[in-house]
């Protein structure tokens, strides 16, 4: 696939929007952990969008285009996961406006405290799931 490449470069825009989560996380600047999080998840997502040549606009919300791919070539192991990455881009969609914009409502950074811990795990298993997909089409 031709497109290899600018799949892997969209797994490290993913894995290094989750590192800034992380240091956000360490800093307990919860509304940036949880922004941080849905550009992870997104961009790791658009990665397999790309690795099989699949189209989508520019947009965060892009599991319409995610849950409908031709899975015919993928693993089983991750057909069984993709509703379940596309269920976590939606909650995470969702924080998004009002972790970067809810100053306007008095929403503070503590606000997204619970969803910054309650995220972690499953935003680190989408890359996980993503990277092991990208290495195995990728024959390394």
């Amino acid at each position: 696939m031709n497109n290899i490449k600018i799949s892997k470069e969209a797994l490290i825009r993913g894995e290094q929007w989750y590192q800034g989560a992380i240091r956000a996380f360490e800093d307990e600047r919860w509304n940036d952990v949880v922004y941080s999080y849905e550009m992870a998840v997104e961009q790791v997502l658009k990665a397999i969008l790309i690795l099989f040549g699949r189209e989508y606009p520019k947009i965060h919300d892009i599991r319409k285009f995610y849950l409908n791919i031709n899975v015919k070539d993928f693993p089983k192991w991750f057909i069984d996961k993709m509703d379940f990455h596309a269920s976590i881009l939606k909650e995470l969609v969702k924080l998004r406006s009002i972790s970067s914009y809810g100053y306007v409502d008095g929403i503070t950074k503590d606000y997204f405290k619970e969803d910054a811990i309650k995220f972690k795990e499953d935003v680190e298993q989408i890359i996980k799931d993503c990277k092991k997909l990208i290495k195995d089409f990728s024959n390394e």
